[in-house]
């Protein structure tokens, strides 16, 4: 009976120290004989090229590290050709994140995994109303911001958002209220003119980013006698946002 007991104990024990050495499958040997554990998060890209720009989700611990981090590429191996603003990808990575800002990692594999939706129906909502009365847009070299109503959305998402209107429009991209600009001389306040761009704004945001639905007000203004806007309501359908107006106005 002894030996029996004896022998359970013992194949129990190897059957642990076989799941034990099982984990180490998620590192890697650094060089000196150490082993560094393996890491991965998912993040929204807030800029592609040679480099890599991220916003990692919040609930990840890279987002504790910073909210924005510059991901080398040289380890990665193939990567997705047509990264871009808004992307959902997965990032691979070992080793520790290098304290600076943005933080720094080298990651050893990149994973497309979608789209932010909200950030590519606050996009449509945008072209929507850029593409309306175009005669405000003559001759325009730049396109204003005032972001302070956008609620619900982080700044990595409103970052992402200005991003893909500079990479959209080919315009200089600025943020600021109608004062804010004025004061930067922007804006003629004394007659009321906006003469190298349009200002967008927008109010009473509000984002059901379960259903995928965006209701907000939003304008264009280009001087006192020339702008428009509406309500809006946007709502993704089979990949593509349906947007509604109503209360349509114009000066």
């Amino acid at each position: 009976m002894k030996k029996s007991l004896f022998y359970i104990i013992l194949a129990i024990a190897i059957v642990v120290g076989l799941t034990g050495c099982s984990k180490n499958t998620s590192s890697k040997d650094n060089g000196d004989n150490e082993k560094t554990e393996f890491q991965v998060f998912e993040a929204d890209v807030i800029e592609a090229g040679d480099g890599l720009l991220v916003g990692p989700d919040k609930d990840s611990p890279e987002y504790s590290s910073a909210d924005k981090i510059s991901v080398g590429l040289s380890d990665a191996g193939e990567i997705p050709e047509t990264l871009k603003p808004g992307d959902r990808i997965k990032i691979y990575y070992y080793g520790n994140i290098a304290e600076s800002y943005p933080a720094k990692i080298s990651a050893s594999r990149i994973e497309l995994i979608g789209r932010n939706q909200i950030v590519d129906g606050i996009i449509s909502l945008i072209d929507d109303i850029y593409h309306e009365d175009s005669g405000l847009n003559n001759s325009i070299t730049m396109m204003a911001f005032d972001t302070g109503k956008l609620e619900g959305l982080s700044d990595t998402e409103i970052e992402i958002i200005l991003a893909m209107a500079r990479e959209e429009y080919g315009l200089e991209i600025v943020q600021g209220t109608f004062d804010e600009l004025a004061e930067q001389g922007l804006i003629d306040k004394e007659n009321l003119y906006f003469e190298k761009g349009i200002l967008i704004e927008f109010k009473d945001v509000k984002i059901d980013r379960g259903k995928n639905k965006i209701s907000c007000s939003i304008s264009k203004w280009r001087s006192g006698l020339g702008a428009i806007g509406w309500d809006a309501k946007a709502e993704l359908d089979g990949g593509e946002w349906i947007i509604k107006r109503d209360n349509i106005w114009i000066s």
